[in-house]
Protein backbone atom coordinates (compact mmCIF):
# COMPACT_ATOMS: atom_id res chain seq x y z
CA UNK A 1 0.00 0.00 0.00
CA UNK A 2 1.08 3.57 -0.62
CA UNK A 3 0.57 5.58 2.54
CA UNK A 4 0.21 9.35 2.27
CA UNK A 5 1.33 11.64 5.08
CA UNK A 6 -1.68 13.19 6.82
CA UNK A 7 -2.17 15.81 9.57
CA UNK A 8 -0.64 14.72 12.86
CA UNK A 9 -3.66 15.66 14.95
CA UNK A 10 -5.74 12.97 13.22
CA UNK A 11 -3.11 10.40 14.14
CA UNK A 12 -3.45 11.36 17.80
CA UNK A 13 -7.14 10.49 17.74
CA UNK A 14 -6.53 7.14 16.08
CA UNK A 15 -3.68 6.24 18.38
CA UNK A 16 -5.83 6.98 21.42
CA UNK A 17 -8.66 4.89 20.02
CA UNK A 18 -6.36 1.95 19.32
CA UNK A 19 -5.35 1.69 22.98
CA UNK A 20 -8.81 2.06 24.47
CA UNK A 21 -10.01 -0.69 26.76
CA UNK A 22 -11.23 -3.62 24.72
CA UNK A 23 -14.89 -4.44 25.36
CA UNK A 24 -17.24 -6.85 23.66
CA UNK A 25 -19.34 -5.03 21.08
CA UNK A 26 -21.98 -7.68 20.45
CA UNK A 27 -25.30 -6.61 21.85
CA UNK A 28 -26.65 -9.38 24.12
CA UNK A 29 -30.25 -8.21 23.73
CA UNK A 30 -30.11 -7.81 19.94
CA UNK A 31 -30.54 -10.37 17.17
CA UNK A 32 -28.33 -13.43 17.36
CA UNK A 33 -25.39 -13.80 14.96
CA UNK A 34 -25.96 -16.19 12.03
CA UNK A 35 -25.70 -19.89 12.79
CA UNK A 36 -23.68 -20.54 9.64
CA UNK A 37 -20.77 -18.25 8.66
CA UNK A 38 -21.60 -15.77 5.90
CA UNK A 39 -19.14 -14.11 3.49
CA UNK A 40 -18.08 -10.48 4.01
CA UNK A 41 -20.85 -7.94 3.41
CA UNK A 42 -20.49 -4.80 1.27
CA UNK A 43 -21.56 -1.96 3.58
CA UNK A 44 -20.69 0.83 1.11
CA UNK A 45 -19.40 0.86 -2.47
CA UNK A 46 -16.03 -0.88 -2.39
CA UNK A 47 -16.05 -1.33 1.40
CA UNK A 48 -16.56 -4.85 2.75
CA UNK A 49 -16.88 -5.81 6.41
CA UNK A 50 -16.37 -9.17 8.09
CA UNK A 51 -16.86 -9.88 11.76
CA UNK A 52 -16.08 -12.66 14.20
CA UNK A 53 -18.80 -14.87 12.66
CA UNK A 54 -18.00 -14.25 8.98
CA UNK A 55 -16.52 -16.76 6.57
CA UNK A 56 -13.29 -15.23 5.24
CA UNK A 57 -11.21 -17.25 2.82
CA UNK A 58 -9.03 -16.59 -0.24
CA UNK A 59 -11.57 -17.94 -2.75
CA UNK A 60 -14.31 -15.62 -1.49
CA UNK A 61 -12.02 -12.59 -1.51
CA UNK A 62 -10.68 -13.44 -4.99
CA UNK A 63 -14.24 -13.67 -6.29
CA UNK A 64 -14.96 -10.17 -5.04
CA UNK A 65 -11.63 -8.71 -6.16
CA UNK A 66 -10.55 -7.89 -2.61
CA UNK A 67 -6.78 -7.68 -2.16
CA UNK A 68 -6.54 -4.83 0.38
CA UNK A 69 -7.37 -5.80 3.94
CA UNK A 70 -7.37 -4.10 7.34
CA UNK A 71 -7.56 -6.76 10.04
CA UNK A 72 -7.63 -6.93 13.81
CA UNK A 73 -4.66 -8.78 15.25
CA UNK A 74 -6.74 -11.73 16.52
CA UNK A 75 -8.75 -12.32 13.36
CA UNK A 76 -9.38 -15.86 12.21
CA UNK A 77 -9.50 -16.44 8.49
CA UNK A 78 -7.18 -16.76 5.54
CA UNK A 79 -6.41 -14.14 2.91
CA UNK A 80 -5.02 -14.41 -0.64
CA UNK A 81 -1.24 -14.67 -0.75
CA UNK A 82 -0.99 -11.57 -2.92
CA UNK A 83 -3.24 -9.51 -0.62
CA UNK A 84 -1.99 -6.30 0.99
CA UNK A 85 -2.77 -6.59 4.71
CA UNK A 86 -2.39 -4.12 7.57
CA UNK A 87 -3.58 -4.01 11.17
CA UNK A 88 -6.49 -1.75 12.06
CA UNK A 89 -4.79 -0.53 15.24
CA UNK A 90 -2.05 1.19 13.22
CA UNK A 91 -3.10 4.82 12.55
CA UNK A 92 -1.67 4.96 9.02
CA UNK A 93 -3.87 2.03 7.95
CA UNK A 94 -6.97 4.24 7.88
CA UNK A 95 -5.41 6.70 5.45
CA UNK A 96 -3.91 3.92 3.33
CA UNK A 97 -7.29 2.20 2.94
CA UNK A 98 -8.98 5.52 2.18
CA UNK A 99 -6.47 6.05 -0.64
CA UNK A 100 -7.11 2.53 -1.95
CA UNK A 101 -10.86 3.16 -2.03
CA UNK A 102 -10.35 6.47 -3.83
CA UNK A 103 -8.35 4.61 -6.47
CA UNK A 104 -11.38 2.39 -7.11
CA UNK A 105 -10.18 -0.83 -5.47
CA UNK A 106 -12.36 -2.66 -2.91
CA UNK A 107 -11.15 -3.11 0.65
CA UNK A 108 -12.07 -5.40 3.52
CA UNK A 109 -12.24 -4.53 7.22
CA UNK A 110 -12.02 -7.72 9.31
CA UNK A 111 -13.09 -7.40 12.95
CA UNK A 112 -12.29 -9.99 15.61
CA UNK A 113 -15.18 -9.17 17.94
CA UNK A 114 -13.43 -6.62 20.17
CA UNK A 115 -15.07 -3.67 18.41
CA UNK A 116 -11.92 -2.24 16.83
CA UNK A 117 -13.11 -3.22 13.36
CA UNK A 118 -16.43 -1.46 13.92
CA UNK A 119 -14.59 1.69 15.01
CA UNK A 120 -12.28 1.46 11.99
CA UNK A 121 -15.04 0.88 9.43
CA UNK A 122 -17.05 3.76 10.90
CA UNK A 123 -14.03 6.09 10.76
CA UNK A 124 -13.43 5.08 7.13
CA UNK A 125 -17.04 5.87 6.20
CA UNK A 126 -16.86 9.21 8.01
CA UNK A 127 -13.61 10.16 6.28
CA UNK A 128 -14.09 8.71 2.78
CA UNK A 129 -17.86 8.86 2.32
CA UNK A 130 -18.50 12.03 4.37
CA UNK A 131 -21.11 10.23 6.47
CA UNK A 132 -21.94 11.22 10.00
CA UNK A 133 -21.06 8.76 12.76
CA UNK A 134 -24.74 7.87 13.16
CA UNK A 135 -25.17 7.30 9.41
CA UNK A 136 -22.06 5.12 9.29
CA UNK A 137 -23.20 3.08 12.30
CA UNK A 138 -26.62 2.59 10.74
CA UNK A 139 -24.98 1.40 7.52
CA UNK A 140 -23.08 -1.24 9.51
CA UNK A 141 -26.05 -2.41 11.56
CA UNK A 142 -28.20 -2.82 8.44
CA UNK A 143 -25.94 -5.73 7.47
CA UNK A 144 -24.90 -6.75 11.01
CA UNK A 145 -27.91 -6.06 13.26
CA UNK A 146 -26.34 -7.77 16.29
CA UNK A 147 -23.44 -5.27 16.40
CA UNK A 148 -23.49 -2.27 18.73
CA UNK A 149 -20.89 0.43 19.20
CA UNK A 150 -19.22 1.21 22.52
CA UNK A 151 -20.27 4.62 23.93
CA UNK A 152 -16.64 5.70 24.36
CA UNK A 153 -15.93 4.84 20.72
CA UNK A 154 -18.96 6.80 19.54
CA UNK A 155 -17.74 9.88 21.42
CA UNK A 156 -14.23 9.52 20.00
CA UNK A 157 -15.58 9.11 16.49
CA UNK A 158 -17.79 12.17 16.82
CA UNK A 159 -14.69 14.12 17.80
CA UNK A 160 -12.97 12.76 14.69
CA UNK A 161 -15.97 13.77 12.57
CA UNK A 162 -15.84 17.30 13.98
CA UNK A 163 -12.10 17.54 13.22
CA UNK A 164 -12.73 16.56 9.62
CA UNK A 165 -15.56 19.09 9.33
CA UNK A 166 -13.33 21.82 10.74
CA UNK A 167 -10.64 20.94 8.18
CA UNK A 168 -13.24 21.28 5.43
CA UNK A 169 -14.37 24.64 6.79
CA UNK A 170 -10.75 25.87 6.87
CA UNK A 171 -10.25 24.79 3.27
CA UNK A 172 -13.46 26.55 2.23
CA UNK A 173 -12.40 29.79 3.96
CA UNK A 174 -8.97 29.62 2.34
CA UNK A 175 -10.55 29.06 -1.07
CA UNK A 176 -12.83 32.06 -0.55
CA UNK A 177 -9.88 34.28 0.44
CA UNK A 178 -7.86 33.14 -2.56
CA UNK A 179 -10.79 33.77 -4.91
CA UNK A 180 -11.32 37.23 -3.41
CA UNK A 181 -7.62 38.09 -3.70
CA UNK A 182 -7.55 36.87 -7.30
CA UNK A 183 -10.55 39.01 -8.21
CA UNK A 184 -8.97 42.04 -6.53
CA UNK A 185 -5.74 41.49 -8.45
CA UNK A 186 -7.63 41.31 -11.74
CA UNK A 187 -9.49 44.52 -10.96
CA UNK A 188 -6.27 46.30 -9.97
CA UNK A 189 -4.60 45.02 -13.13
CA UNK A 190 -7.41 46.39 -15.29
CA UNK A 191 -7.22 49.72 -13.47
CA UNK A 192 -3.48 49.97 -14.01
CA UNK A 193 -3.86 49.07 -17.68
CA UNK A 194 -6.52 51.75 -18.20
CA UNK A 195 -4.35 54.31 -16.43
CA UNK A 196 -1.35 53.35 -18.59
CA UNK A 197 -3.38 53.61 -21.81
CA UNK A 198 -4.69 57.07 -20.86
CA UNK A 199 -1.15 58.36 -20.43
CA UNK A 200 -0.05 57.18 -23.87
Amino acid sequence: MIINTKPQHLFRWLTGLAYMERLAFYNPVGPEPPTYPLPPEEIAPGLFFADLFSLVNPAELHARGIYNIAAARNCEGSYPRDAECAFIDEPTTLFALADVRRSGHPVLVHCDGTGEGVDFATALLVMSDRMSVDEATERLTQKFPYISMRPASRNQLRGFEEMLMEEERKKARLHERMASASQELRQNGRGLLCKYLRTR
